[in-house]
């Protein structure tokens, strides 16, 4: 390095008073330049500015699938009090969920520290600047005595190559900040599966508690009907006894349907990010006929290997430590660097004798203890490592896949048999009453078709929330957008 050293007019300075025996070095950093080239228009970078394709700060269930969302917030109440007026409907409880859920709290600040990361790496590209004062007091053998050095300089660097390490190291943070939007992605998709999940429990116990409300309705009318052919002497005494003891059996029912209503509401809010003992209401599907499914399972497997979240942040992933092998190849590679500064050193307190120098270094390390061979082995295998991963995560969502779509045909043929099964129970619970009522049925007919009724009543709504459940686990299974409405209803049709 060429240095070259002249004294001139000094460069006027102050330091604070510098004792006997003290030695002061202070160095102020003017600036540490570090630019993000993205293409936000804020003071504040966004991990989706880094990724066009895959905004963290979004519900994405599929590359062109965008529903948007607030960032999540941890300071918001756990009561509501804007949702008791109104009737929240399934993307309702979705965007409430995404936007509470610590879980997508988490990811989405895991997502912004990659995002800083990125513009960490990139201010590598940029030079360095600084200032340097220096208030020195030593003394040595070749002195008669301890002197006072003072040193004030401007200094500026910056790396002209690298072998690519510079370029291998913001590509692979690029691929992290990819990975980490996809795994909150990822997370936004669980969240909101597990509330569209609690919201068809909720809507199911609704709708059994109607069946029970119905039920208790219908035996009462039995009680009744039994206590007038009884008091008419068409009947025995036992068979207001079994009308009554049938009235009780649904009394039951009627207290578990009504807990299960607020059994599910609470876990509903609490799937939402609320207090369990939030009050409020939700809107029903409305009437409509329950899709079917493609049966092109190939095409099902295709679009869940291209939407999947979990997939490409893995693929992300891959292209991370595809960088960190040529981040490891490029130390191989001799580093050239620049060096600049001026200033003024003198032992006097008002420096007056001026310094300068410009210099290029080279760097060429000619054995490390083969630690660069180990770097390189172990970003190698770590590579391998991920494609390995892709292909057990692959065979994991295709199975997944397949699982879900047969579920959702099991689900579509159980609600055809199950509303077959409640026609012909309410046809039988009609011709029972009918005839308990002409005074030529018994009693035990008339309990054993009012049960078959409930029974076939109560298997329909379990077969249509088996049905919500599947096709939301589904959608989830290929990448689809959750929060769809008017699937269909738990009303009987």
């Amino acid at each position: 390095m060429n240095k070259k050293q002249y004294g001139k007019k000094g460069l006027p300075f102050l330091l604070n008073a510098v004792t006997k025996g003290l030695y002061l070095r202070l160095i102020v950093p003017i600036t540490s330049l570090s630019v993000l080239f993205t293409q936000v228009g804020c003071t504040e970078v966004e991990p989706s500015a880094q990724t066009p394709s895959s905004a963290s700060s979004l519900f994405v269930a599929s590359a062109r699938d965008i529903v948007t969302v607030k960032p999540p917030s941890s300071t918001k109440p756990n009561f509501l009090p804007e949702i008791k007026d109104r009737a929240l409907t399934l993307a309702d409880c979705i965007k409430i969920a995404l936007e509470r859920s610590p879980e997508t709290r988490k990811t989405w600040q895991i997502a912004r520290s990659a995002a800083a990361r990125v513009g960490e790496e990139k201010a590598a590209y940029l030079p360095t600047a600084g200032v340097t004062l220096t208030g020195e007091r030593a003394d040595s053998l070749e002195t008669n005595g301890p002197e006072n050095t003072y040193d004030a300089r401007f200094s500026v660097g910056y790396l002209l190559l690298d072998g690519g390490a510079r370029s291998a190291r913001v590509s692979g943070a690029e691929a992290e900040l990819l990975a980490a939007n996809f795994r909150h992605n990822t997370t936004l998709q669980n969240v909101a599966l597990a509330v569209e999940e609690a919201y068809h429990e909720l809507l199911a116990a609704i709708s059994e508690l109607k069946v029970a409300q119905e039920t208790v309705k219908q035996t009462q009318y039995h009680v009744d009907l039994a206590r007038a052919h009884h008091e008419s002497g068409l009947v025995a005494r036992s068979d207001v006894l079994k009308a009554e003891t049938e009235k009780a059996n649904t009394d039951v029912f009627m207290v578990k349907a009504n807990s299960a209503v607020k059994i599910a509401l609470g876990k509903l809010a609490s799937t939402m990010g609320l207090k369990v003992s939030q009050p409020f209401e939700i809107v029903e599907h409305s009437e409509g006929v329950l899709e079917e499914e493609s049966a092109n399972i190939e095409l099902l497997l295709e679009e869940a290997a291209k939407n999947r979240p979990e997939l490409r942040a893995i693929l992300a992933q891959i292209e991370s430590k595809r960088a960190e092998i040529k981040e490891a190849e490029a130390q191989y590679w001799p580093m050239i660097g620049m060096d600049a500064s001026y200033g003024s050193r003198d032992d006097t307190f008002m420096p007056s004798r001026d310094e300068w120098f410009v210099g290029i270094g080279v760097n060429l390390p000619l054995f490390t203890g083969f630690e660069r061979t180990y770097r390189l082995q172990r970003a190698r295998t770590e590579l391998a490592a991920a494609s390995a991963e892709y292909d057990k995560q692959l065979r994991d969502v295709e199975l997944e896949v397949w699982d879900a779509y047969l579920r959702v045909v099991e689900a579509n043929q159980t609600i055809k048999a199950s509303e077959k099964l409640v026609a012909s129970a309410e046809e039988s619970a009609r011709v029972a009453e009918g005839e308990y009522k002409n005074g030529v049925g018994f009693i035990i007919e008339l309990i054993d078709a009012q049960t078959a009724r409930t029974t076939a009543r109560t298997r329909l709504v379990q077969a249509k929330l088996d049905w919500f459940t599947a096709i939301a686990r589904f959608e989830r299974a290929v990448g689809r957008t959750l929060a769809k409405q008017d699937k269909g209803s738990f009303q009987e049709r």
